[in-house]
Formats: structure tokens, C-alpha cells, sequence
């Protein structure tokens, strides 16, 4: 075998492998399952939600491709990301369901998550209130519920259990989950309380040590 064509072979056969290690993961990759408890939860009668959508200077844009961006008052993209799929659904604030996954929407520049857990009412019955701001986004593999928080520019991934076209419902003491097609013997309904969610949801807030600003003058600004 000529020594050009043996090279040739090699190359192939390492370029995959060279590849993986250059691989770098998505945010949504490695992520680990979430406590979903399968089952109807045995609760009362649920109280349906009395919220009115949150508005303000800052707008979150979905495409049809799955791209996410997020500018601030100032019209300063804070946030361009992909999803981990296509828009198929998509809520605003505490479950407020939305006519279409894809647009323009206006959220404000504050809201409970700002503060962080510690801006939250932990015992409070209906914890729907203090997810105003938030953008719910279910994509169309229905592995992901994607949440962001515009007023940080920030977004989690919620790993969802397993099944195929996914009905979400946004109660007061959880989030259920309800699949109308699942492989034979699996469960069809799903929930885990809100409380369960806030590790995930505490990455919504702000960073702990923001990056100054800089100005003309000092445009990269010393610690």
C-alpha cells in the first residue's frame, strides 16, 4: 500500500474521534432528569389563574427556526441562543397560554425572579404570581421545556418526562404533564411541585457579580 493512501485511511479513521473531543455541549446536554412524580397528584379542586400578562421595555423574539433573542430597554441584544428544538408551544408569566410559539413579546425589566429565591413566597398557596416575566417554550421533540427570564437574559432547560404530544397545565402548587401517546405500560401523566422546580429556576436570576459597564473613557473597566 502506497504511503499517501495509508494516510488517507488514518485521517478517516481518527477524524470522528477528534471531532468528539472538539465537541463541545449544548446547555441542554447532561442535564439531569428533574423528581417528576408520576400520576395524578391527589390535591383539591385546582383554582384557575387570575393573572394578567406582564408587559415592559424589554422584548424576547422566537423564530420559526428555534433561534431566541432577547433585547433590553435600550433595543442591546442581551441574548441570542438556539433551542434545543422548533417553538411548538408556548406560555408567558405563570401558564398564561400564548396564540402562537413564535414572535415578539414585550416582558418587563423586573419581576419576583430578579431577587432571586429570596424575592419568592415559598409557603404561598398559589405560586403562579411569582413566575411573572417568565417565557415557557416547549419544542417540537417534546424533550425540553425551555424557561427564560428576559429581564436577566437568562434561560434554563427542564428535562420533561417521557411521551409525545405533551399537554402542559400550570397549577397552583405545580407544573402536570400529560402525554397523549407513551410507549405501552408507561404513565401518562406527570407532575412535580413548584417547589421541586426552584434549584432549576434560582439560574433565572440575576448573575452574582454583573460585568461593569464601560464608557468611552474607560471602555474596559478594572475590578
Amino acid at each position: 500500500m502506497r504511503l499517501g493512501a495509508l494516510i488517507l485511511i488514518v485521517a478517516a479513521l481518527t477524524a470522528p474521534s477528534l471531532m468528539a473531543q472538539g465537541h463541545h455541549p449544548l446547555p441542554w446536554e447532561q442535564i439531569p432528569p428533574l423528581d417528576w412524580q408520576a400520576g395524578p397528584a391527589a390535591t383539591g379542586a385546582e383554582t384557575p389563574s387570575v393573572q394578567e400578562p406582564s408587559t415592559g421595555p424589554v422584548s424576547a423574539r422566537v423564530t420559526g427556526d428555534g433561534t431566541l433573542q432577547i433585547r433590553d430597554a435600550r433595543g442591546i441584544i442581551r441574548l441570542q441562543t438556539g433551542l434545543p428544538g422548533r417553538p411548538f408551544k408556548a406560555w408567558r408569566d405563570g401558564g398564561l397560554p400564548l396564540p402562537a410559539a413564535t414572535g415578539t413579546l414585550l416582558f418587563p425589566a423586573d419581576g419576583p425572579m430578579n431577587q432571586g429565591l429570596g424575592g419568592l413566597q415559598w409557603a404561598a398557596k398559589d405560586f403562579r404570581p411569582f413566575l411573572r416575566g417568565l417565557l415557557w417554550i416547549l419544542e417540537d421533540g417534546e424533550g425540553f421545556l425551555t424557561v427564560v427570564h428576559p429581564a436577566t437574559a437568562r434561560a434554563v432547560y427542564l428535562p420533561l418526562p417521557p411521551g409525545r404530544d405533551l399537554q402542559l397545565r400550570f397549577l397552583a402548587d405545580r407544573l402536570e404533564v400529560t402525554a397523549a401517546q407513551v410507549d405501552k405500560g408507561a404513565p401518562k401523566q406527570w407532575s412535580i411541585p413548584w417547589m421541586g422546580l426552584l434549584p432549576r429556576l434560582a439560574a433565572l436570576g440575576p448573575l452574582p457579580h454583573p460585568a461593569k459597564v464601560g464608557t468611552a473613557l474607560a471602555p474596559f473597566p478594572k475590578e
